[in-house]
């Protein structure tokens, strides 16, 4: 028993708090009040020892010692709690921090009770009990809570909410503000269910989270299509953990994580894999262009030319020559279709120089009047102050001239069309496409100033359908016999050879606009005087009885050309093989002045068959032929000495212009210097 001199309490008193002492953890006290409200303490059980470090000896006579342990902001707290707590006659409890007379940190939690006495004074039971390990778990708990509070709160595109068994929202994250657009305060106390799962979806999220909680259905974990507080759909990835709190009861988290730029990234991947699927289609098709050219241009020489010698025998007979002029008609549309295919897969050399563009679209219009209808209007707009670009202009007019074409046959009443060309400086790179725009091209380091090239209409126009597929090859809405599919997929490859951007606006019923971009070109713009005709090109007059070698191992070429070469008075020697033509100039059964060698031969090409017959006759004029002037070919022919290139296929005049002009060259006397 410990007690104060003082106490008016009866030992029986003191006995029963004895006694309940022994039962409880802590220290019991007891103060008296008078009614005045003057009070002191009149009774501490033993276990002050334990908590304080002082016996209840020391403590009944210096009271002051235990409070003294606590800093000085918390023993203001603990007295003005306990003086309210008796004014009103309530209940008291308070939680406080110490440092014990060992230098134990310690927090102490006090709970007590007044008893009013008929005398008027008030006796206050108070039990003390050391708290320090409940205060500790609960200061990491809130602290554990801070910290993934700020780490949920760092990451923006991570949405983070925690809601109870009532789908009640508690907790969310700055994540959560920026995929779903409520604040933080907006957002709690309000229903899971009415912020963001679409109503249609409603029913089924709130049936399968009362089964999860039974353990009869998984948590609501997947890829779901979420509302905005906007309205818009948000995609997320969405994964729940439930948590049981031991004062909160269950909480379930849920982890979203925004799918948009992972989308947006997986649609670019797709969009480039498509592109790179059209390289390489367009790859393909240049390849077994370039493979069948020389082949088919074969066969085609052999019809042109042997339909020229026709049309020769058949003047007398009208019948006849107009048969074989639509025969000629033809051939020459097979050959343009050839060249068209060479081009779109980039199978013909570039010849680009620095240039302006309005002397090729001054020359385009002047082609164009001549075939539009006179019903559609031509509009023609050039700035003068358009910077010159790097550019081949025998290209670039096709391109012109395709695109017009298009436009003009696009109009479904001509007589009302309009066709507008516009030519004008673009300051910067080409603008971002949007929606409904087809852009192809590069637009990586674009030069400050640029050029654009418009070409407007107002056509049929297209749908999205049409434009995802404009620049395929072999892809055309004309009827059939009226288009080859080829025309807007050689504008593909010219522009690109140009590194060009071309974006195609285009909507049904309201007209399709085409715009090409060009980097303006840095060097001086070649604006003299176009140069004169090479003299291999100029007209020469006919020459006869030249000594001719020619070497093609497609036999219709090689009787059509001995047939063709004996009527313009020459005296050729054929053959169909490299090598039975190199023997017998070795053998010396052949005398020549000109040979005239097909470049793809089995066993030896044209220009290994030049090197070897130059070590036999030296001084002899040396052209080629070939369905496919590479750059190869022409860089090959340029070291081995070879006079003339000839395309193929021809009717014969451009060989035989090119004989007409070897021939002189070589019989023209030599000029002493």
């Amino acid at each position: 028993m410990n007690l104060s001199s003082g106490s008016q309490e009866t030992p029986d008193e003191f006995a029963q708090l004895d006694a309940f002492a022994l039962l409880v953890q802590g220290a019991l006290m007891r103060y008296d009040f008078d009614a005045r409200g003057q009070g002191s303490l009149v009774y501490i059980s033993e276990g002050c020892t334990e908590l304080w470090g002082v016996d209840a000896a020391t403590i009944l006579a210096h009271e002051a010692v235990i409070w003294l342990m606590a800093p000085r902001e918390q023993r203001r707290l603990l007295r003005s709690g306990f003086r309210e707590a008796t004014r009103r006659g309530t209940p008291w409890a308070h939680e406080w921090r110490i440092v014990d007379a060992r230098g134990r940190h310690k927090w102490l939690r006090a709970m007590g009770k007044p008893r009013p006495q008929p005398d008027g004074r008030v006796h206050w039971t108070v039990l003390v009990s050391d708290v320090t390990d409940s205060v500790r778990a609960r200061s990491l708990d809130l602290a554990s809570d801070d910290r993934f509070r700020r780490i949920f709160d760092s990451i923006p595109n991570i949405a983070v909410q925690a809601y109870g068994p009532d789908m009640i929202v508690r907790y969310w994250n700055k994540g959560s503000e920026h995929v779903y657009g409520y604040r933080a305060d907006e957002a709690i106390g309000r229903s899971m269910l009415e912020l963001v799962i679409p109503p249609e979806l409603r029913g089924s999220f709130d049936r399968n989270h009362q089964r999860t909680l039974d353990g009869r259905a998984t948590l609501n974990t997947g890829v779901h299509w979420l509302l905005r507080k906007d309205g818009a759909a948000v995609e997320v990835q969405c994964s729940e953990i439930i948590t049981e709190h031991p004062e909160r009861g269950v909480e379930i988290f849920c982890i979203d994580f925004d799918l948009t730029e992972r989308r947006r990234a997986e649609d670019q991947r797709l969009a480039l894999e498509a592109q790179l699927r059209e390289s390489q289609k367009l790859e393909a098709l240049g390849t077994l262009a370039g493979g069948v050219a020389h082949d088919f241009n074969n066969i085609l020489a052999a019809i042109l030319g042997n339909a020229r010698l026709a049309l020769d025998d058949a003047r007398e007979a009208p019948a006849v020559a107009e048969s074989v002029g639509e025969i000629l008609k033809a051939g020459a549309r097979a050959k343009d279709l050839v060249r068209r295919i060479l081009a779109f897969s980039r199978r013909q050399a570039l010849q680009r120089r620095v240039m302006p563009l309005q002397p090729v679209v001054d020359e385009s219009v002047r082609l164009l009047r001549a075939t539009i209808p006179k019903g559609v209007e031509l509009s023609v707009r050039c700035d003068p102050d358009t910077p010159p670009v790097l550019a081949d202009p025998t290209q670039l007019q096709q391109v012109l001239l395709n695109l017009c074409t298009n436009a003009w046959q696009a109009m479904p009443e001509r007589s009302r069309g309009r066709l507008e060309i516009e030519l004008q400086p673009h300051a910067g790179p080409p603008p971002l496409p949007v929606a409904g725009v087809l852009a192809q091209g590069p637009t990586q380091d674009w030069p400050a100033l640029g050029v654009r090239l418009s070409v407007r209409d107002n056509g049929m126009g297209m749908d999205e359908a049409t434009l995802a597929h404009l620049f395929e090859p072999f892809f055309t809405t004309k009827p059939p016999g009226e288009g080859t599919g080829l025309g807007l997929a050689v504008v593909h490859g010219i522009l690109r050879d140009h590194q060009a951007v071309v974006q195609v606006r285009s909507r049904p019923g309201e007209g399709t606009r085409f715009d090409l971009y060009f980097r303006a070109a840095a060097a001086p713009v070649d604006g003299g005087e176009p140069a004169a005709a090479p003299e291999a090109h100029r007209a020469t007059p006919a020459v006869r009885g030249a000594r001719i070698l020619y070497v093609d191992d497609d036999e219709l070429i090689a009787d059509l050309m001995q047939r063709l070469l004996r009527r313009a008075g020459h005296e050729p020697r054929v053959f169909t093989s490299p090598i039975e033509a190199l023997r017998a100039v070795r053998n010396g059964e052949v005398d020549y002045e000109l040979a005239i060698l097909d470049h793809s031969m089995p066993g030896m090409n044209g220009v290994e068959l030049v090197r070897a017959l130059r070590v036999h006759q030296p001084g002899a004029a040396m052209a080629i032929t070939s369905g496919y002037l590479s750059t190869e070919l022409r860089r090959d022919a340029a070291a081995a000495g070879i006079t003339e290139l000839i395309d193929k296929p021809n009717t014969g005049e451009d060989l035989l212009e090119a004989i007409d002009r070897l021939v002189q060259r070589l019989r023209q006397p030599c000029t002493p210097g």
